[in-house]
């Protein structure tokens, strides 16, 4: 009984893993660009990543969201965050990139951005306003 017991848990704690990668969209709720990025781009990464993949919404308007905003911003190369507003949307692939601005109808540039990245390729060349992590800087 003990070893089945023991099997069972080891199971169940399999079920419960960490995500591999963490996506945060800082938005706000009255961005029309925002609201498309989240509409479009957002479920065709559930459906690719599923669990492997934690998508964090963050309302730029909430101040613990834009306390997160200010923290990524300090983990990135180049970026500068003058600590009163934010830029939205901010599409966050926490420890390989970060960028801002969407436009609306670029989702599959977006998905194929977020892609490469996972997989170890360079980004599209076409995609820009991108900032890099520092060297071991992760959100997480």
């Amino acid at each position: 009984m003990k070893k089945f017991l023991c099997v069972l848990l080891l199971l169940l704690s399999g079920c419960h893993s960490n995500p591999q990668y963490y996506l945060y969209v800082y938005y706000a709720k009255t961005c029309p660009v925002c609201q498309s990025f989240i509409k479009h781009v957002i479920p065709q990464l559930e459906t690719e990543y599923g669990q492997t993949m934690e998508i964090i919404e963050m309302d730029i308007d909430e101040e613990a969201s834009l306390d997160a905003y200010a923290k990524t911003c300090s983990l990135l190369e180049n970026y500068y965050f003058d600590g009163d507003s934010g830029s939205v949307p901010f599409i966050v692939l926490d420890g390989y990139f970060a960028k801002v601005g969407y436009d609306i109808g670029e989702s599959q540039l977006m998905i194929d951005a977020i892609k490469s990245a996972i997989a170890g390729k360079d980004l599209p060349s076409n995609i820009t306003d991108i900032y890099y992590f520092q060297t071991g800087k992760t959100f997480h």
